[in-house]
């Protein structure tokens, strides 16, 4: 949500100083206090400050009881990781100054770039995805770039579309199966199922077999939910 009022209400180059803002806001924030009793820039569950304003402010709420790992404070970092998303959308979509092969090689470096500065900044402030550290955005944000300038290349670039079928009636309903959980119980469906494969395999091999398959299941939902042309939107 903050992201996108950021995306609605500021131009390109005030989006990614909102970016950097936040990253380095949230670093300094986290290295320059700590919870009551412990050290400034303490990261133990107990000790940092983010969990700390979590605590204060929604006791007995938090998921791991002391700490939530998508709590308040972590929002602030979070809103950089949407921000991320949206500046790479809108370069792709807007940029007509580059060819799509161009378009791939550049998020290609910025991905390189992304995660070199993760890196060095793990030596002060670790990529950590509980707090959702700033080197933990940066990193995940270069991963991701990376990815998504080879797929954008094979894809958009050279047309080759068949092979992606698969990941295709996962993205055409990706908010639909990230909700499913809540409605549906997967792994009931998944032993009924496919139990009996499981008992064919030793560990951890069985474990390996059923993941697949739960897979393979909420696969198949979407699937029959694509023949269908159901899907769900924001």
């Amino acid at each position: 949500m903050f992201a996108n009022i950021i995306y609605l209400y500021s131009k390109e180059r005030a989006q990614i100083i909102w970016f950097a803002a936040l990253l380095i806001g949230y670093w300094l924030l986290l290295k320059f206090t700590s919870a009551p009793g412990f050290a400034p820039g303490d990261l133990t569950m107990q000790g940092n400050f983010a969990s700390y304003v979590d605590r204060s402010i929604l006791p007995g709420k938090l998921y791991l009881g002391i700490h939530d790992p998508e709590g308040l404070m972590s929002t602030i970092p979070a809103i950089g990781t949407g921000l991320l998303g949206i500046l790479t959308g809108t370069f792709l979509k807007n940029n007509t100054t580059f060819s799509g092969a161009k378009k791939s090689v550049y998020m290609f470096v910025a991905g390189i770039i992304f995660l070199l500065i993760a890196q060095l900044w793990n030596l002060d402030f670790p990529i950590n995805k509980n707090l959702w550290t700033s080197s933990f955005v940066m990193n995940v944000g270069g991963y991701s770039l990376i990815l998504l300038s080879i797929f954008y290349y094979i894809v958009d670039v050279k047309g080759y579309k068949k092979w992606a079928f698969f990941f295709k009636v996962i993205g055409m309903n990706s908010i639909l199966i990230y909700m499913s959980g809540h409605f549906i119980n997967w792994n009931y469906s998944n032993t009924a199922f496919f139990g009996w494969l499981g008992q064919l395999f030793s560990n951890p091999w069985n474990d390996v077999i059923l993941a697949i398959t739960f897979v393979l299941v909420k696969w198949a939902f979407l699937y029959f939910m694509y023949r269908k042309k159901v899907f769900l939107r924001v």
